[in-house]
């Protein structure tokens, strides 16, 4: 009697992996972006008011690697004959080190409050008890959070989705025959099944998994580096903070959104006497796919795609490319470790379809 399959456990660790970075990414967004946004599009349609500072101040706050400032103002003003007082300052509440936006705003009220100036407010029309008086967006901030949403939101609810899914793509081919199929190379990265004249394969999503998952902690680390380390305060030049920024931060959002496609994407590649079929998908979604004519395929032929070097050991992973009479390659087959296996496999494609191989 044959055993039931077993839930594969990659399934549970991409799910735990992704949860912080689906609830950093979405609570950035509910909780920050979105209100900052709602503020600044209705505060366009308040009115401005002479307001007296009662009380300001810039407040400092100073960790190990950087220092946050925070402005507080306390403020009267008029409208309509009805005294009212405000305590916002800005859009966004709290302090923070982007830009020098919370020290310049900060000296200038406290400049104002020690020559007793007024100071422009503004206040909302329908209730002029809110006010408040800077309405800025600040582009910077509120880059400084789209990078938390498209990124680790991004990457973090597209795993969660395939996960939910159960990693199952859309049906694009007819189901492999589990008892006809075989591995494609040690690890189990994809399935082959021999057809009439030819083969085909499925290199489902969540392959090599665990190298994935390091390439995207490498990213995200990277992009911490970038987003979080208080460069201005070592950089004698306003541009080296965001070189520095942008440096690291582009490389590590880079290698995390590369890591979430090598995790999250499939191929299933059907190759015999008619041609090539394939279908590449992205948490199930189609992506990319070709439709090939047997005479348009010139040659099959292995490829080295990509290295993992660790503890002085050298891993070669290696793909197999369908070159077709234009010049124009078609991979369709992938991650697989070792040059003995991806030769093994090229000849089995080879025999199977009669495509000239090297």
């Amino acid at each position: 009697m044959e055993k039931p399959a077993k839930k594969q456990p990659s399934a549970w660790v991409v799910g735990l992996f992704a949860l912080p970075f689906a609830a950093v990414g979405v609570g950035m967004l509910l909780l920050s972006v979105l209100p900052t946004l709602y503020d600044w599009s209705r505060m366009q349609f308040w009115q401005p008011v002479n307001a007296t500072l009662l009380a300001a101040s810039l407040n400092s706050s100073r960790s190990s690697k950087s220092t946050s400032y925070n402005v507080t103002a306390r403020y009267r003003y008029t409208v309509a004959g009805q005294v009212y007082e405000g305590e916002r300052v800005a859009i966004s509440g709290g302090g923070d080190n982007v830009g020098n936006f919370q020290e310049v705003l900060g000296e200038r009220l406290e400049q104002a409050l020690s020559a007793g100036q007024p100071v422009q407010a503004w206040f909302n029309p329908s209730h002029p008890s809110e006010a408040v008086i800077d309405r800025s967006l600040r582009p910077g901030l509120l880059a400084f959070k789209m990078v938390f949403v498209v990124v680790f939101g991004g990457a973090g609810v597209g795993l969660l989705v395939f996960v939910l899914r159960g990693g199952k793509p859309l049906k694009p081919f007819k189901p492999l025959n589990q008892q006809a199929s075989k591995a494609v190379a040690a690890g189990l990265p994809g399935k082959l099944e021999r057809i009439p004249g030819g083969v085909q394969m499925h290199f489902p999503a969540g392959r090599w998994w665990g190298l994935k998952l390091g390439l995207g902690l490498v990213g995200a680390l990277f992009l911490a580096v970038g987003v979080l380390v208080p460069w201005e305060q070592e950089a004698r030049s306003d541009m080296v903070p965001w070189l520095m920024r942008l440096g690291f931060g582009g490389v590590g959002g880079a290698v995390l959104v590369a890591a979430f496609y090598a995790l999250a994407n499939s191929l299933r590649v059907q190759i015999d006497h008619e041609g090539l079929r394939t279908e590449r998908r992205l948490l199930g979604l189609m992506l990319l796919w070709h439709q090939v004519p047997g005479p348009e395929i010139a040659r099959l032929r292995v490829v080295e795609s990509y290295s993992v070097e660790s503890n002085s050991r050298r891993d070669v992973y290696y793909r197999i490319e369908a070159e077709l009479r234009s010049g124009k390659k078609i991979t369709v087959a992938q991650d697989l470790q070792g040059r003995k296996d991806a030769d093994r496999m090229l000849a089995s494609i080879g025999s199977a379809t009669g495509y000239p191989i090297r």
